[in-house]
C-alpha cells in the first residue's frame, strides 16, 4: 500500500510540475548581503502568478504554455540597504504593476515558484536605475531565468560589439515574491518601440513583428507564402498592440512580407530587406553557434509605410542554445531552409553574401579582441562576485549546482578559442562574386541592366561572348 502511495504522490508531482523536494528558506537578509540588486515584489493578496498547460494545434501531444492570470503587485528594488525604486502599491494608470508569466517552452519546464516573469508598470520607470527616467524609461520589462550562466551576457556583448540597432540592457538580480526567494534573474529591458532608448519606429505607421512557433496562443496573426500550411511559423505583432492594429496596417505588412519572400526567391531582395541588420543578426549568430532554428525570437521591424523603409532586424534574443554547433560551424539558422538566409547566402544575387563577408572582414580583429576581454575580465568585477553570492543561495533554494561565472567563463573563452579560426575560414570561403556565363544566359529574358567587367553596359543581351558579367540585381525571368 505505501508504495502504491508514493508511486501516486510521484505521478502527481510529474503532472502537475509541483516539486517533490523539501523548500529551503532563504532569509531576506541572506539576498541584501550578496551585493545583487534585490528585486522585491508583493502581490495583491498573495496572489500567485499562475500558468496554463496548452497542446500545439500542429502536433499533438506537444505542451506548452501560457499565462493564466495578470497579477497586480507593487515593485520594490534595493541594493544593499538602499532603495533605488519603488513603484507604489498598485492604482491602474496611476503606480504599481502587474506581473505574469512569460510563457513558452522556458516556462513549461520550469518549476512553478521558478518561472520567467513579464512586468508591465503603470507608470513607465527605468527599472535598471540608470538616473535618467528621460531617456530609458519604459513599462515592459521582463525577468529572465539566465542569471545561472553567461549565455545571455555574452549574447547581448555580441550584439552590442557587431553593432545591431538596439541590445537589450540588462542586471542580474535576485527576486523575491511575497516574501519567498526565488532565485537569480536578469532583469531585463523587453522588445519594445521607443525612440528613446529601445527600438526606433514611426508612432503611427511603423511595425514590429515576430516569427513565432507560437502563433497559435495569439489572437492576431497572419502567414505568408514561406510559412503557410503545416509550417511552425505565422506572424504576430509586437508593435502595435493588437487592439490598436488598423485593418490598413494588416493588409500593408501582409503585402509586404509577401513581396519580401517573393524578392528572396527572384532574387531582387535588396529592395526589401535592410542587408546591414540582415547580416548583422545572421553574424551573431554564427559567432554564438546558437543551434536553436526552431525559436530564435526573430523580430523584424518596417520603420514606416513608405518606400523610403525596408524590413530590418534590430536586435537578436534567446541565447539558450549558445556554443551548440560543432566548432567552426555556422549556426542552424544560417544553413535551415525554413529560415531565409540559406538562401540569401546561396542566391545568384550576391549583395547579402558581401554584405555578409565585408561585415565579418571589417570587425573581426577587433571583435575577436574585445568579446574575449568582456569573459575575461567579468569574473572579477564586483557584480560578478555579488552574483556567485547569489548562485550560492539559488542552488540552496532549488536544490541545484549551477557553476560558478569564473566556470561560465572559462567554458566561452574555449568555445571561442576552437570556434573562431574555423568559422573565419568558411566565411572566407562564401561566394561572393557575380558571374554569368553564355549558356546561363540563352533564351532567358532579361529585365535588368548587365555591364562587363570594364562597366560598359551591354547593350545587346542575346549576343554575349564567353567571360564573365555583372548584373545589377541578378534578376532574371525565365520564358
Amino acid at each position: 500500500m505505501n508504495k502504491i502511495i508514493i508511486f501516486i504522490f510521484l505521478l502527481f508531482a510529474l503532472l502537475y510540475k509541483t516539486p517533490i523536494v523539501a523548500q529551503t528558506t532563504i532569509t531576506y537578509d541572506e539576498v541584501l548581503q550578496t551585493g545583487l540588486c534585490l528585486i522585491d515584489i508583493t502581490t495583491e493578496n498573495n496572489e500567485e502568478p499562475q500558468g496554463t498547460i496548452i497542446e500545439s494545434p500542429l502536433n499533438p501531444g506537444t505542451y506548452n504554455m501560457t499565462y493564466a492570470n495578470k497579477v497586480p503587485c507593487r515593485i520594490i528594488i534595493k541594493k544593499n540597504n538602499n532603495t533605488l525604486y519603488d513603484s507604489g502599491d498598485y492604482i491602474k494608470s496611476t503606480s504599481g504593476a502587474t506581473i505574469r508569466i512569460n510563457g513558452n517552452t522556458t516556462a513549461y519546464y520550469s518549476d512553478p515558484l521558478n518561472m520567467p516573469y513579464k512586468l508591465k508598470l503603470e507608470k513607465a520607470a527605468d527599472l535598471l536605475c540608470r538616473e535618467n527616467d528621460n531617456i530609458y524609461a519604459d513599462k515592459h520589462w521582463r525577468l529572465l531565468k539566465d542569471a545561472v550562466s553567461m549565455n545571455t551576457m555574452i549574447g547581448l556583448k555580441v550584439s552590442q560589439l557587431i553593432g545591431l540597432e538596439w541590445t537589450s540592457s540588462y542586471i542580474p538580480c535576485n527576486v523575491i515574491i511575497n516574501g519567498d526567494y526565488r532565485g537569480c534573474y536578469l532583469l531585463m529591458e523587453t522588445v519594445s518601440r521607443n525612440n528613446n532608448c529601445r527600438i526606433y519606429c514611426n508612432k503611427k505607421t511603423g511595425t514590429i513583428i515576430e516569427r513565432d512557433p507560437y502563433w497559435w496562443k495569439e489572437d492576431t496573426y497572419f502567414s505568408s507564402n514561406w510559412y503557410k500550411d503545416e509550417s511552425m511559423y505565422r506572424w504576430t505583432w509586437k508593435y502595435p498592440d493588437v487592439e490598436d492594429l488598423t485593418e490598413d496596417q494588416k493588409i500593408y505588412i501582409q503585402q509586404y512580407i509577401y513581396d519580401l519572400e517573393q524578392s528572396i526567391v527572384d532574387g531582387n531582395y535588396c529592395d526589401y530587406i535592410d542587408l546591414s541588420s540582415w547580416s548583422k543578426w545572421l553574424l551573431a549568430h554564427d559567432l554564438l553557434g546558437t543551434r536553436d532554428s526552431g525559436g530564435a525570437n526573430m523580430y523584424f521591424k518596417k520603420t514606416d509605410n513608405t518606400n523610403d523603409s525596408k524590413i530590418e532586424m534590430p536586435c537578436i534574443w534567446d541565447f539558450d542554445s549558445n556554443f551548440d554547433v560543432s566548432p567552426g560551424s555556422f549556426s542552424r539558422l544560417h544553413t535551415s531552409t525554413n529560415a531565409y538566409f540559406n538562401k540569401l547566402i546561396n542566391s545568384e544575387n550576391k549583395k547579402f553574401a558581401e554584405a555578409y563577408v565585408n561585415l565579418w572582414n571589417n570587425i573581426k580583429e577587433g571583435f575577436i579582441d574585445n568579446i574575449k576581454s568582456f569573459i575575461n575580465d567579468y569574473p572579477s568585477s564586483e557584480e560578478a562576485v555579488a552574483l556567485n553570492n547569489s548562485r550560492l543561495l539559488h542552488n540552496k533554494r532549488w536544490n541545484t549546482t549551477y557553476n560558478t561565472v569564473n566556470d561560465n567563463a572559462q567554458y566561452a573563452l574555449q568555445w571561442f578559442n576552437q570556434h573562431i579560426d574555423t568559422l573565419d575560414a568558411n566565411i572566407q570561403n562564401i561566394n561572393i562574386s557575380t558571374s554569368i556565363n553564355n549558356n546561363h544566359l540563352n533564351n532567358n529574358y532579361y529585365q535588368l541592366d548587365i555591364y562587363n567587367l570594364n562597366g560598359q553596359k551591354i547593350l545587346n543581351k542575346k549576343k554575349l561572348n564567353k567571360g564573365i558579367y555583372i548584373y545589377n540585381r541578378n534578376k532574371i525571368i525565365i520564358k
